[in-house]
């Protein structure tokens, strides 16, 4: 009887002692209000976190695979489903006039190259963090972005030299990366994007530029498709990762 009086003791006294580990184990984006993230937890999210990967590439001298000359390339729809131009700022001026021949690039080693989701909520909660401080809660600006719900997936790979990004000149090249990027889960039919834009990097690195990709979300992803696999070839650069979606789950909810 004794013992098992003892028993019963220490199986609160446990429970207890792992509720301290158990409430560390939480990601501040889960336990936290954005708007009182520190600079490091905005920079972790932008870098480091679920919505936010690096990874190394794979490079080749091979010529990229051309589509045909007369395969769309739009803009990012707007919220009334009309299209939106944004200034093409890649090498080629928008046009393919004076377009670059690809050269024969190649590389010792792959580059490391960042993949953000642009549209989930937690990577446009850093950014407004980052840009509006305090404020970011009822800034008008931040309102606006933060309030939206996208229509569709929008990621964005960095860290690709310019030179790279637009090889053959900027729409053929829009339409080349529109043609051999896709994402996918298991079960169902591959995405590529509507749209590719080509926007200069915004960190200072040199002549870098970063690449959006808008897909439709005809299939929304759904936990139950446990991971997502996002492949590209910008111009020579393979780039390839899988996202866990579980741990890009926020307060019950997949967070693309």
């Amino acid at each position: 009887m004794l013992a098992a009086s003892e028993e019963m003791l220490r199986k609160p006294a446990s429970c207890l002692m792992l509720l301290p580990a158990l409430l560390w184990a939480a990601d501040f984006w889960e336990s936290k209000p954005f708007t009182d993230w520190s600079d490091k937890e905005v920079r972790r999210v932008m870098t480091n976190s679920p919505w936010a990967r690096q990874t190394n590439t794979a490079t080749t001298n091979a010529r990229p695979s051309l589509p045909p000359a007369d395969s769309p390339v739009t803009g990012f729809p707007a919220a009334d489903g009309s299209p939106i131009r944004v200034p093409n700022l890649g090498r080629g001026g928008g046009t393919d006039a004076g377009a670059i021949t690809p050269p024969d690039v190649s590389f010792e080693q792959g580059l490391s190259v960042m993949i953000r989701w642009q549209t989930a909520l937690p990577l446009r909660q850093a950014q407004m963090r980052a840009k509006y401080g305090k404020e970011a809660a009822t800034a008008p600006g931040a309102r606006k972005i933060l309030d939206q719900d996208p229509a569709m997936y929008v990621i964005s790979v960095m860290g690709i030299p310019g030179a790279l990004v637009t090889l053959g000149g900027a729409e053929t090249a829009k339409r080349s990366i529109q043609d051999q990027t896709t994402l996918a889960a298991k079960g169902k039919p591959a995405l590529h994007p509507d749209a590719v834009e080509f926007a200069r990097s915004g960190d200072n690195s040199g002549d870098y530029m970063e690449v959006l990709l808008a897909f439709p979300k005809t299939a929304p992803f759904m936990p139950a498709d446990q991971e997502i696999e996002f492949a590209s070839r910008i111009g020579t650069v393979e780039v390839k990762y899988r996202f866990r979606l579980k741990d890009m789950v926020v307060r019950g909810k997949l967070e693309l």
